[in-house]
């Protein structure tokens, strides 16, 4: 049924297709000239629908190029409900967005000459920027764990693959051509976008166009999103006032004032200051975000020292790729206070709150602070999920990878015990690796972050890792993949097909096993 592009109604008319000829005649015959909601219907035979004519190629044959055949099939294939990773990034994308983060150019991330594999370091971007993606799309109303829902919205697409140099006005005027826009949410690393149409059949429409299209250097990979991605319906004159407030990043040093006076409740503030008695609480740890660069550990402390309770203030470094003898803020970092009512009284005090021109994005974290421990086993994760233990199994490994390569990349969210990767028998490994971590809630934050983590061009699934219940467990897997690397499992197989002809061979045959037997008179 189309849809005026002016006044969002119907036009007056419909297509209908039927699976068989005569039911169209059928219905032609019985509805033609019928009353229908006060109006008289009017059916017409339709035309078939038009095919997209295929050019020419050179030697004047019928048929397209084997490249025009391949696109033509990804465009099919392109509204598939399935999907590797709704948050896929292009690497070249990634490598721009961070380097100019970084103040540094492209080559100079990359450089083989800096310390660490830049392969590495492009991972780590990459999930650096995934983060920050997802803490934009939150703070704008997306629900992110809809997107393991198979259900997909009508009216929803995620445009990914996009170039690093595309903002949110171009891709406003290249979606806008096939309908009118809701929400087009663009995050400050620009690599990947979420466009809202009005319309289910404008969005449609403007699928099937643009799935595949070039967009300057890269083809744009479009996938519907989740329904009901969005915890609100779309609402013009919110949006643009919340638009309007998030371009004046700066608050006034009044309302900076107001955030940061110091408590002077006595109750919260004795409450804050008495700590567990010796014993661990979960809650009592703030995970800090979008930090600015030259933030320092002293100036969080004057910040977050306003709330009374403060226990530590951490930032995370990494080394300068531009110069190794030094070390960079990695842009995040944990407060831990004594109790868990100081933390949450500072979670909603300053979030949001502007620190050297960035808005600080706070979370509760789930790490047990260092001020007083707890037993892991009785911890529950930020999302209320408990930790399954403390090794993770990371596959689809490049054969590229080395332990050294893993160890660095895991090693930048959690503190690493041990790496190991298997080796087959004829070299190489075997295309997986196990980590285990310190603490079960370093492996939960290495298994939530990761997620779409890419390494030598393929993406890292990481997941719970099986502990084996026995040393004779252990025996039996290596004896079997021993068995199976060296041909004999192949070998007695083998054997086994050929002496199928009775039963006594088959019985000779697995009396010939046993130690001591002659095979050859056996089988006479």
């Amino acid at each position: 049924m189309p849809i005026s592009k002016d006044t969002k109604r119907p036009k007056g008319f419909a297509y209908i297709l039927y699976l068989l000829p005569e039911h169209a005649v059928k219905a032609y015959k019985a509805l033609d000239s019928k009353v229908f909601l006060g109006r008289l219907l009017h059916v017409l035979p339709g035309k078939e629908k038009p095919q997209p004519r295929e050019r020419d190629d050179a030697l004047g044959g019928a048929k397209s190029s084997v490249k025009k055949e391949r696109d033509a099939k990804r465009k099919a294939m392109a509204g598939s409900d399935f999907n590797w990773n709704s948050l896929f990034m292009s690497a070249d994308a990634v490598a721009d967005s961070i380097s100019e983060r970084l103040k540094i150019s492209k080559a100079e991330l990359l450089s083989a000459d800096s310390t660490g594999n830049p392969a590495v370091r492009l991972a780590l971007a990459e999930t650096h920027i995934i983060t920050d993606a997802k803490q934009f799309f939150e703070q704008h109303g997306v629900m992110l764990d809809r997107f393991s829902d198979s259900e997909r919205s009508d009216v929803v697409i995620l445009v990914k693959n996009i170039p690093f140099s595309v903002d949110e006005d171009e891709l406003r005027s290249l979606f806008g051509k096939y309908g009118s826009l809701g929400r087009v949410l663009v995050p400050p690393s620009r690599t990947i976008a979420i466009v809202e149409f009005l319309e289910p059949s404008e969005a449609r429409t403007a699928f099937r166009h643009l799935a595949y299209k070039r967009l300057k250097d890269a083809p744009m990979y479009l996938e519907r999103a989740p329904k009901d991605v969005f915890d609100m319906p779309y609402d013009p004159e919110k949006h643009t006032k919340s638009k309007e407030l998030g371009e004046s990043a700066e608050s006034t040093k009044a309302q900076l004032e107001k955030l940061h006076e110091p408590v002077t409740d006595i109750e919260s503030s004795r409450a804050a200051t008495q700590g567990s008695g010796g014993k661990g609480q979960a809650g009592c740890v703030l995970f800090v975000k979008n930090l600015n660069f030259e933030t320092t550990e002293d100036t969080l402390r004057r910040i977050f020292g306003a709330v009374d309770g403060l226990a530590s203030v951490t930032i995370r470094f990494k080394k300068d790729a531009k110069d190794p003898t030094k070390h960079r803020s990695m842009g995040f970092g944990f407060v831990e206070y004594r109790t868990p009512a100081a933390a949450q009284q500072a979670l909603e005090s300053f979030q949001g709150v502007n620190v050297d021109d960035h808005a600080l994005a706070l979370k509760m974290s789930d790490r047990i602070g260092q001020a007083s421990a707890v037993d892991d086993s009785a911890t529950l994760t930020a999302g209320g999920k408990k930790p399954k233990g403390t090794k993770l199994v990371v596959k689809n490994v490049p054969f590229e990878a080395t332990r050294k390569d893993i160890r660095e990349l895991v090693s930048a969210f959690g503190q690493v015990k041990s790496v190991r990767l298997p080796k087959k028998f004829s070299g190489g490994h075997r295309g997986f690796a196990f980590v285990e971590f310190l603490t079960p809630q370093e492996a939960q934050n290495v298994l939530d972050t990761m997620k779409s983590t890419h390494l030598y061009g393929r993406h890292l699934v990481l997941g719970w890792a099986e502990e084996e219940s026995s040393l004779e467990a252990i025996r039996e897997k290596v004896g079997r993949q021993f068995s199976k690397d060296s041909g004999e499992s192949g070998a007695s197989g083998k054997r086994r097909k050929l002496e199928i002809g009775d039963r006594e061979d088959m019985g000779s045959d697995s009396d010939a096993d046993e130690p001591g037997m002659d095979v050859d008179s056996d089988s006479n």
